[in-house]
């Protein structure tokens, strides 16, 4: 009788020492993930204050996403350079193709690169040179492209990391969560306008997740991350970002005092629905992944557009009345995933241009209100 009690208390005994060590154990990771939690760079919350400032010094650029029409864009930010509007900038901002455009634009306002030679590089792109397609499946190989931002960025005009960008600087990157209620936007910066913000990004991996278009290209990740989560990124536009101005109110409350023009370039704008149908054509018949990318298409699109100027003109009203519009209103259109015809967007755009002038933003809502009433 006394062997086998002694039995049943060894086995209690070594059952509560087990239990005791999975304590140790769980107590341990518990703690070791709040650590990591404290760790992981939080991006800043919107701003949600109309700051009014009392001084205001110098221009802000924000560019939008453009896909195969960032010639549009650099059209457009071609002839605002040589009109002017460019002689006090002091900061740009930019997501997906925009964010290239924020990058070149900042070599161009440093005399490392004429206009001419960018555009040279856009005008001998081709489909080839930004992916390689195997039947329809998605996502396309993007290799190509990582070779050509490497030869431009790195090797052509010696920018390494997001620090070595000479003007103050925004590129926005969102989580690969493709609903805004769950996806993250990052705004990663030259200078420390919010948490997640580190000179140290490698800047092409920044530019490689800033321009990956969910589901049609690849996410990419970082070889450095400097506290974001371990994750892969895509486009900036997926979320809120779609016209990365929330960086400039970042930078604005940085530094003390606020920019005295904002100036938004834009491409120009489909409807939802022949966005739709493009990437349709363009592989993406899963009902599924669409639904994912729908957020994405609204964004793109004309409504999309109207929208964020809406929400900048009704929240942040003091800088709404700073701001103004540069985006081309031409007849032709062009595919949004089609690179084989650079030159004539350049083209069309650049003639546009020549007959037209960035419109102040409450200007630019009731014209578009009026248009849309006829």
């Amino acid at each position: 009788m006394g062997n086998c009690i002694s039995i049943i208390n060894l086995i209690v005994m070594r059952r509560l020492s087990k239990a005791f060590i999975i304590i140790q154990i769980i107590f341990v990771l518990i703690f070791v993930g709040i650590i990591t939690g404290m760790s992981i760079a939080k991006p800043a919350r919107k701003c949600s204050e109309n700051l009014v400032y009392k001084e205001r010094i110098g221009t802000a650029v924000v560019i939008t996403g453009a896909a195969a029409r960032i010639v549009q864009e650099s059209a457009l930010l071609e002839n605002l350079h040589k009109n002017g509007w460019f002689s006090n900038v002091c900061f740009i901002s930019g997501t997906s193709s925009g964010a290239l455009n924020t990058v070149l634009l900042n070599a161009i306002l440093e005399n490392k690169i004429s206009w001419e030679r960018y555009n040279s590089i856009l005008f001998n792109l081709n489909n080839d040179s930004i992916f390689i397609r195997k039947g329809r499946s998605l996502p396309v190989n993007n290799m190509p492209f990582q070779i050509l931002l490497a030869h431009v960025v790195n090797d052509s005009l010696g920018y390494i990391n997001v620090g070595d960008l000479p003007y103050n600087s925004s590129i926005s990157i969102s989580t690969v969560d493709l609903l805004p209620p769950f996806s993250t936007t990052y705004r990663l910066s030259n200078i420390k306008i919010n948490n997640e913000s580190n000179p140290g990004f490698n800047l092409v991996e920044t530019l490689l997740a800033s321009t990956a278009i969910p589901i049609l290209f690849p996410a990419a990740r970082f070889s450095e991350s400097f506290g974001l989560p371990n994750s892969s990124y895509v486009d900036g536009g997926v979320a809120e970002d779609h016209i990365p101005y929330e960086a400039v109110l970042q930078f604005e409350k940085y530094r003390g005092f606020g920019v005295d023009t904002l100036i938004i370039v834009s491409r120009k704008s489909d409807s939802k629905g022949g966005i739709s149908n493009e990437i349709k054509d363009f592989g993406n018949n899963d009902s599924r992944a669409f639904d994912k990318l729908s957020s994405w298409i609204d964004n793109l699109a004309m409504n999309g557009f109207i929208k964020s100027m809406k929400e900048l003109q009704q929240k942040y009203p003091e800088l709404a009345s700073h701001t103004y519009v540069f985006i081309p209103g031409f007849q032709e259109n062009f595919a949004l995933l089609d690179f084989t015809n650079m030159q004539k967007q350049y083209d069309v755009t650049a003639a546009w241009a020549k007959l037209h002038k960035p419109v102040p933003l409450n200007q630019f809502l009731n014209e578009y209100a009026l248009e849309t009433k006829q």
